[in-house]
């Protein structure tokens, strides 16, 4: 009786699969980078413990994948991230070309914490940086505290730090507050 006992919770333990499920982390990294890119985009699958799976993407095809518009492993259900995080991005069709571009004034705006002015040619727009092309010390503090970034040149916004600074970006009284960070 206790063999079989032993017996039929050997099988019943054996027989337990364990399956972890995984969850996609998006984030961005401002600092130029391959292809003299201010933004650099990765999607992640998280499983409970680490971070892993990592793809560095460009803008459109990053929007493609947090859209739900491509298949992913980082978005099976494809489900629109933007949307569930009240984030104004989206994949739109030019009228003239018929095909899909990138409608996002967040992702526009990222350059603007790095940098007080675009740093390449034939654009004058001013940034919100207190250095040429760094955040002021102020600002790095900032940017450490309320989103994990310790280093502006290597730290990806992550996860919910991704969505904090996507909503950041476009609200007035965030962006008047870092400019004032000295």
């Amino acid at each position: 009786m206790l063999r079989l006992l032993l017996f039929i919770i050997w099988i019943i333990s054996s027989s337990v699969i364990w399956q972890t499920t995984s969850r996609p982390v998006f984030g961005v990294r401002v600092s130029i980078g391959a292809n003299s890119q201010i933004t650099s985009y990765v999607c992640y699958l998280y499983n409970g413990r680490t971070l892993n799976r990592k793809r560095i993407v460009d803008k459109a095809s990053f929007v493609k994948i947090v859209t739900g518009h491509w298949p992913s492993i980082y978005n099976p259900q494809r489900i629109d991230f933007f949307k569930e995080n009240n984030i104004d991005c989206a994949l739109l069709t030019d009228s003239i070309t018929m095909k899909k571009v990138v409608g996002c004034v967040p992702m526009d705006s990222l350059w603007k914490i790095r940098f007080s002015i675009f740093p390449f040619v034939h654009n004058s727009d001013i940034g919100w940086s207190n250095k040429y092309n760094k955040p002021s010390q102020g600002q790095e503090k900032y940017l450490s505290k309320r989103y994990g970034i310790d280093h502006i040149d290597g730290d990806y916004f992550l996860d919910t730090n991704f969505w904090k600074i996507m909503q950041d970006v476009v609200d007035p009284i965030w962006v008047n507050n870092y400019k004032s960070i000295r």
